[in-house]
């Protein structure tokens, strides 16, 4: 068996065998918390087939892209090839992939599937997109990160949209609910559409939980370039904390916090952060004085990139794609004038990429990889909880085991065969972001918010590397 398919085979199982244990077995609520008392596997299976028909079909005869071009002959050669790990940029792998494989978990998760119980069918999802709709080999890193941070963002957006139908009422206010979650969630209201439920009241399918929504824009200068000094971006951040007070926390995803930072200027519009975290099990504990903590299991995706593209001297590009472990937290006891949390987490990580000095293949220029992480974050409130200050740290080890041989020059290598996860070696990235802001009374706010990165990679043929930057946020935000 080829090491990619030892890799991958490996991956799956240990991590899909590892959630769904812990979910069946320390669980208190039932595992199956969907409302629908009647499982729809084939409307769910026929909906997936769907959506991966009509993405081919749109890459094929509207963008006309050499990939789309299938046939018999290309199905035989990629079982014939077996996986490889392909050469899309990183946005495209760990941003587009995962939500294409959302709507295959809502597909599933709104045909009354519960949160594991899906992840099969987005499996089934992604492994028809790669064996049968594309002119390339399998890709091991889309089927990974598709069907696993797919499920993770595919659970996030149908919490949010059950969340949002939730505040229906009638009226321009129900129509305004059912718009958004249908923006949210297209898979989960064409699924309600169909069975006539937007007809009636929503019932809920998760108790009704806080949901703290904070929207900012402001300026952020970053280094897009390295030795070309700082550059201001315009940029728009988003963070939501779902059940921020960790009440009634029992199964996958009661508790998730997302942050996304969006830049533009120079000609460019990008992603610059995401990170996303999700508790699958939690075990709390009161504390005498009024405090509370608790140790869970919690999934964990991370996402840095900079400005400028590839085969340049890109500062940074980071991905932490498919990370699981144990976390621990402590909160104090809520008063008028303060408020102290603490978060720990440890990771393996099971899938990321690490932006390599040599490395170039089609539209990669970073290493795949896989590791370990430690992340912390501390947050601190006082003044009636007007004054905030939030500090985030993490370190991420990544070792990219499948390399490319000393003497095989990339110029002459079909970009589209190497199947490298790159440079042999290792990147230990880390990122230190502290921010202090003031809130209002009316929910507006000021923050200013510098972070700190540094990249140091070790390469088997070639000198390691260094390097370090920092970026520098002004913001103004709302929370609603």
């Amino acid at each position: 068996m080829k090491q990619a398919e030892k890799y991958i085979i490996s991956v799956v199982l240990i991590i899909f065998v590892a959630t769904h244990c812990v979910g069946q077995t320390l669980s208190c609520r039932p595992i199956n918390d969907s409302i629908h008392s009647k499982k729809k596997p084939f409307l769910a299976l026929g909906e997936i087939a769907t959506i991966n028909m009509g993405v081919w079909a749109f890459d094929r005869y509207v963008t006309q892209s050499d990939f789309a071009r299938i046939n018999w002959g290309t199905i035989k050669r990629n079982f014939k090839t077996g996986f490889v790990w392909d050469g899309d940029q990183l946005g495209t792998n760990f941003i587009l992939h995962p939500y294409h494989g959302s709507l295959y978990f809502n597909a599933a998760r709104s045909c009354g599937y519960n949160y594991y119980q899906s992840i099969p069918f987005t499996l089934f999802g992604s492994s028809m997109w790669e064996w049968f709709l594309e002119d390339e080999p399998p890709s091991i890193n889309d089927l990974l990160s598709t069907t696993f941070v797919g499920s993770m963002y595919g659970e996030i957006l149908y919490r949010i949209s059950d969340r949002v139908l939730s505040y229906q009422t009638t009226g321009a206010n129900r129509v305004l609910c059912e718009v958004l979650a249908t923006l949210v969630s297209p898979i989960h209201q064409f699924n309600r559409f169909i069975s006539k439920d937007y007809r009636k009241h929503y019932k809920p399918e998760f108790p009704s939980v806080t949901i703290d929504f904070s929207t900012y824009a402001g300026v952020q200068w970053l280094e897009p370039e390295i030795g070309k000094g700082k550059i201001p971006y315009a940029m728009i951040s988003f963070k939501l904390d779902y059940n921020p007070d960790m009440n009634d926390v029992e199964l996958p995803f009661d508790w998730f916090s997302i942050y996304v930072d969006f830049c533009t200027g120079h000609g460019s519009f990008y992603v610059n952060k995401m990170s996303m975290a999700g508790l699958l099990w939690n075990k709390p504990y009161r504390l005498n004085k009024g405090g509370e903590w608790g140790v869970g299991v919690y999934q964990h995706y991370n996402y840095w990139d900079s400005p400028v593209r590839k085969y340049q001297k890109t500062p940074y590009r980071f991905s932490q794609v498919l990370a699981l472990g144990p976390g621990v937290y402590y909160k104090s006891k809520p008063q008028k004038d303060f408020l102290f949390v603490w978060r720990g987490y440890l990771n393996a990580i099971g899938l990321g990429a690490a932006l390599s000095d040599h490395y170039w293949a089609d539209m990669r220029d970073y290493n795949f990889g896989s590791g370990a992480s430690a992340e912390t974050n501390i947050y601190l409130s006082t003044l009636n909880n007007r004054l905030r200050m939030n500090l985030v740290a993490g370190n991420y080890t990544l070792f990219t085991w499948k390399g490319y041989g000393r003497d095989r020059d990339l110029y002459k290598e079909h970009p589209k065969r190497l199947d490298a996860q790159g440079d042999p070696g290792y990147t230990n990235f880390t990122s230190v972001e502290a921010s202090l802001g003031y809130w209002s009374k009316y929910n507006w706010s000021i923050c200013f918010q510098p972070e700190f990165i540094r990249r140091h990679t070790h390469y088997k043929y070639y000198p390691s590397t260094n390097y370090s930057t920092w970026n520098l946020s002004v913001k103004v935000g709302y929370t609603l």
